[in-house]
């Protein structure tokens, strides 16, 4: 078995255990540079719009900070999002662990 983030076994991908995850998505649209991985990484949660840009799907603009978008989601499979964070080319994916409070990914 592969693990997401190194030796944190919280995080794995285990088709046995369902357990389900709940992250916050935090996304940085005025950053994107339109590279596309967090769309082939995740398309659930990212589309592309007309100028190649990600859209993360149903995310709510964040009320202070312009061009930012958050969604907060329950997963079992929380490999796609994690991964849509790290192969971000500019880095503005951010994923939190809403039961601990630590952010994740990147």
């Amino acid at each position: 078995m592969t693990t997401i983030l190194g030796d944190d076994k919280r995080y794995e991908h285990d088709r046995k255990a369902r357990k389900k995850y709940k992250l916050r998505i935090i996304y940085n649209k005025s950053g994107c540079t339109a590279a596309g991985h967090c769309v082939l990484s995740d398309p659930y949660n990212f589309k592309l719009d007309e100028e190649f840009k990600a859209i993360l799907v149903d995310g709510t603009p964040h009320p202070t900070s312009k061009g930012v978008f958050v969604k907060e989601i329950e997963t079992d499979e929380p490999h796609l999002v994690i991964n849509a964070a790290k192969t971000c080319t500019p880095r503005v994916i951010s994923i939190v662990d809403l039961e601990t409070g630590k952010r994740i990914a990147p």
